[in-house]
């Protein structure tokens, strides 16, 4: 079971770090196996999305993905990889894929459900033997001591993510509707 939970954090948490790496390495020093995009692209297609000020939306997605990745694979207090990723997969869901369908074949929002369903999994059941937490003794790091079931903080913390990037999405559409006197905006604004 172990060497099966260090299959299920490893696999999405390196594909997560991969992620943020593309946003944050400049495509100058990329490897070609990474094929980043670097800051300022990943910034430029934020912005033509409609998610702006582009440069600092980009170096935090960036960021989280990369340090939620990290904490989802090697098994270092996974609820909050959990909530850090979850956090972007909820932005690339309803700002990227949805309008597209399900089918990524198509662009839907088959791969980021997957991807933010595999963090869930992770949390819910725990990191494993295999694991920072198990081999620092870390078993109860909020301290706090839970009466819900594992796959309920493990949804809490999705909840908690989703929640971060739904009031993100929320500030920067009253910020485009004050920049632009609250007539309709099309995405480019």
């Amino acid at each position: 079971m172990n060497i099966s939970l260090l299959v299920l954090r490893l696999v999405p948490g390196l594909l997560f770090m991969g992620h943020g790496l593309q946003k944050l390495v400049p495509a100058r020093l990329s490897p070609p196996l990474l094929s980043a995009h670097g800051p300022s692209a990943t910034a430029a297609a934020f912005e033509q999305m409609g998610l702006g000020p582009g440069l600092p939306l980009a170096l935090l997605a960036g960021a989280a993905e990369l340090g939620g990745g990290f904490l989802l694979a090697s098994g270092l207090v996974t609820p909050l990889g959990t909530a850090l990723v979850a956090a972007v997969m909820t932005v690339a869901i309803l700002v990227v894929h949805l309008r597209k369908g399900i089918w990524a074949a198509a662009g839907g929002f088959e791969f980021p459900l997957l991807m933010l369903t595999g963090a869930y999994a992770v949390s819910a059941l725990g990191p494993g033997s295999l694991s920072i937490d198990a081999w620092a003794g870390i078993g109860n790091w909020t301290a706090i001591h839970w009466v819900a079931a594992d796959a309920v903080r493990s949804g809490a913390a999705v909840g908690v993510g989703a929640t971060a990037a739904l009031l993100l999405l929320g500030a920067l559409l009253l910020r485009r509707l004050a920049r632009h006197g609250g007539q309709a905006l099309s995405p480019a604004h």
